[in-house]
């Protein structure tokens, strides 16, 4: 079975599921009125999406093995599965619009907001009991991408004028690199724009907002606690795992100017298996902490958001302090585009890549 080919499954499962995992109170991006939680509505869309999102899944996970059968060149069979990967992931996100829009229809028409009573729910305690890992655990992969890079330019006489950057399915390599200040670092400028991104969330996800319900307070109080327990673990663990991926590459490629690295790959798969192992983890964590409403017992319910919200995935309100926001849609964080740190963040990102490209 192709390493391709489990990304399929993976993606087909987790998208399917994501509609059971997801708070409660928010659905298909939509907040929800606790009262309402459990219409039966919801219910149904939620089951429709699931079916839909894993037949089209399956679909594609179906023509990725009869992909497997056909004797092609692995550079076309990468980039036929990479197609039909975008192709899917795009009729997911069109599903995901489709399911956005009816149930933000059905809110309106039958007026929730206008048949519930708007409290709200506060827990000063639950930032003592905060176990978010210190920024600490996310500056030292930085401090190793740093040296990294001074090591890469005191090597930088030795580097060979044309030194190999890609490698097929075998090992070999099938693509070179002329040697400048820049193309020399190129790898450990990605890695490094990725940790400082990473030290943001963590650092943000320490402080960002806690939101409770109002007749589920104590599962929702856990959720929030597990969300950010374990989330700053995987990402604290997902950035070790691709630093050190990372930094063995640029080393094995460009200092030691090793051309087949046999190690390289197995040690890739075992960065895919932790990070696919780690978000499943996750997942299971905080779903099992999620509200059940197992009882309704009154017309409370705390303030919807949907006004700061654009389809239900990017959230804008120039009048929340927090840099991060808990998505609305499967679990994790988004950016407040509202906050004027969030357009550094997206600059962060984008300059390693846009001084690689054009310089």
């Amino acid at each position: 079975m192709r390493f391709e080919l489990a990304i399929f499954i993976f993606l087909t499962i987790l998208q399917a599921m994501t509609p059971y995992f997801t708070r409660k109170t928010a659905v298909f991006g939509v907040s929800i009125p606790e009262p309402f939680v459990k219409h039966h509505r919801l219910l149904k869309f939620k089951k429709q999406y699931s079916f839909c999102l894993g037949s089209l899944g399956g679909v594609f996970t179906v023509l990725q093995i009869v992909l497997l059968f056909i004797s092609i060149p692995d550079g076309t069979w990468i980039f036929i599965s990479f197609v039909l990967l975008y192709v899917m992931l795009m009729l997911s996100s069109a599903m995901y619009m489709v399911y956005h829009a009816k149930t933000k229809k059905l809110k309106q028409k039958e007026d929730w907001e206008g048949h519930v009573k708007t409290v709200h729910v506060m827990d000063l305690s639950l930032r003592a009991k905060d176990e978010t890992l210190p920024p600490i655990f996310f500056t030292v992969p930085i401090i190793i991408t740093l040296a990294l890079i001074t090591y890469t330019y005191m090597n930088y006489a030795s580097i060979p004028d044309v030194f190999p950057t890609h490698w097929n399915a075998q090992g070999e390599v099938d693509g070179w690199t002329e040697k400048t200040w820049i193309s020399v670092i190129e790898l450990p400028l990605l890695l490094l724009g990725i940790q400082l991104t990473y030290l943001i969330m963590g650092v943000g996800m320490k402080r960002a907002k806690i939101q409770l319900s109002a007749q589920e307070k104590k599962a929702s109080a856990n959720r929030e606690h597990y969300q950010r327990k374990y989330g700053s673990w995987y990402l604290a663990t997902i950035n070790l795992g691709m630093t050190i991926l990372l930094v063995v590459l640029q080393y094995t490629s460009i200092i030691v100017q090793n051309e087949k690295a046999s190690y390289f790959f197995p040690l890739f798969i075992g960065f895919m298996l932790l990070t696919f192992g780690g978000l499943l983890f996750l997942i299971w964590k905080i779903s099992k902490s999620n509200e059940r409403f197992p009882t309704i017992t009154s017309n409370e319910s705390v303030a919807g958001d949907d006004r700061y919200w654009k389809w239900g995935i990017f959230y804008i309100n120039k009048d929340d302090p927090a840099l991060l926001i808990q998505k609305k849609f499967g679990i994790g964080w988004t950016i407040n585009l509202g906050n004027k740190w969030s357009f550094f963040i997206i600059l962060l990102i984008l300059l390693p890549i846009a001084l690689i490209i054009f310089i």
